[in-house]
Formats: C-alpha cells, sequence, structure tokens
C-alpha cells in the first residue's frame, strides 16, 4: 500500500504522478525514481501489469527529450531570401537558390580551355590556388571519343581571374598584350613563309636557266647530194638539213 512505501512523502512532495486507474495504482516521481502506490483491491495480474508498465516509464523517462529539429538554411546572393539547397551549391558550393541561377551568362558552364584563354589562367591557378576551383564532369559532345569536359562556373571564374590579375583593366591589358603577340608571332610565320617561297621560286628559276643549253655546232657535213648535217659540240645533238 501506498503508506508502507519508504519515501512516500517525498514523493508526494515532489509533485509528479501519474494516475493509472486501469492498473489500480499511481506512480509518483520521487528523485530520480518512480514510486508506484497499489491501490488496496490491486489483484497479481493488475500487478503484473503495473510492473511492466512500470518499466516502460522508466526507460521512456531515462531518455533525453528530442529537441526541436532545427535547420540551418542558407541565404541566395542574388535575391538575399533563405533556401535550403540548391544546383549550384551542390556541385559547386555557390550560394545561389535555384530560382536565380542564370545558366545562360552569370552562372554559365565553361569548358576548361576557355577559362584558361578568356581568363588567362593557368592550370596552377585552376587546381591549387585555395580555393581549389570545383568543376563537374561531362562527355564530349562532339565526340565521346575525345575525353570527358571539366566544367567550371563562369561567376567562380572570373572571380578567380580578378585575384590573379588584380582588376579588370589589368586582365584585359594583358588579353591585349596576348592579341598583338600573337599577331606579331603570325606575322613572323608569315614572312618567313614568303621568304622561303622566294627562295624556293629562286632557286627554281635558276634551276631552270641552268637546265637551258644552247648548241653550238662544228663545221657541217655533206652527207648527201643536198643533205648536210651538223654536230654540237657540247652534248653531240645533229641537226640534219638540206640545202637548194
Amino acid at each position: 500500500a501506498g503508506g508502507d512505501l519508504p519515501g512516500e512523502d517525498a514523493a508526494r512532495s515532489d509533485g509528479r504522478h501519474w494516475d493509472e486507474p486501469g492498473l489500480g495504482a499511481v506512480l509518483r516521481g520521487l528523485g530520480e525514481r518512480i514510486v508506484v502506490e497499489l491501490h488496496p483491491h490491486s489483484t497479481p495480474s493488475s500487478s503484473l501489469a503495473i510492473h511492466l508498465h512500470f518499466c516502460q516509464l522508466e526507460c521512456a523517462r531515462a531518455l533525453p527529450t528530442a529537441p526541436g529539429l532545427q535547420f540551418d538554411y542558407l541565404i541566395c546572393g542574388d535575391c538575399g531570401k533563405e533556401f535550403m539547397d540548391s544546383y549550384l551549391m551542390q556541385h559547386f558550393d555557390w550560394a545561389t537558390c535555384d530560382n536565380c541561377r542564370d545558366a545562360e551568362d552569370k552562372h554559365k558552364l565553361i569548358t576548361r580551355t576557355e577559362a584558361k584563354e578568356e581568363y588567362l589562367l593557368k592550370d596552377c591557378d585552376l587546381d591549387k590556388r585555395e580555393p581549389v576551383l570545383r568543376f563537374i564532369v561531362k562527355k564530349n559532345p562532339h565526340n565521346p571519343r575525345w575525353g570527358d569536359m571539366k566544367l567550371y562556373l563562369k561567376v567562380q571564374v572570373i572571380k578567380r581571374s580578378l585575384e590573379v590579375w588584380g582588376s579588370e583593366e589589368s586582365l584585359q591589358e594583358a588579353k591585349e598584350l596576348r592579341r598583338d603577340s600573337r599577331e606579331k608571332m603570325k606575322q613572323k610565320k608569315f614572312d618567313k613563309k614568303v621568304k622561303e617561297l622566294r627562295r624556293a621560286v629562286r632557286s627554281s628559276l635558276w634551276k631552270r636557266a641552268a637546265s637551258i643549253h644552247e648548241h653550238e655546232y662544228g663545221p657541217e657535213e655533206n652527207i648527201d647530194e643536198d643533205t648536210y648535217k651538223k654536230t654540237c659540240t657540247v652534248c653531240g645533238h645533229e641537226l640534219t638539213y638540206e640545202k637548194m
């Protein structure tokens, strides 16, 4: 009975109790324990049920209360709104929501070759400079046998280019210098080819001139009544002719 349980007064003063009329008992909190007070008319079967129920309550009470689920939302760098995940965040760690993704310009995917040629980046700028630029791999649409393509996020490539060159103006100057240098190299190659062509033409003309032979005939010989011949003293060519 409840009066026979030790610490009953403390259990009552604890202020926590659970009435279980169906089991014929009252469960009271006592410090770190739960005290079971059986009703006077409890049967053995109900006592067993009370014991099992008591064990369930003890196990449940031992578990910590699950806190409310909390999510760390991301802030879109374009619209400023919160979002949980996006294509650009998954693949490029770039905080832009799917609604603000500009796949045609700002968030366009460009090849590694274009990143190096258009923004004057070297392999080390893409692969070693921290943070290393992320990319996705796709099959080459022109020919799958050419190997996979590495595609970079344009806005990240531009940002990396400005880190390397310092400013947009410096990048443009470097591009102009490279363009001029390429034009000069092309002009030098063109001039070299022209010189080689002229040299080949002169050599051909010299060989042709050298191949032209002017016969030097010796004295004529009468080989028949009105038929004569002359023989070249250099090459041995014979010229036969008639005299009237």
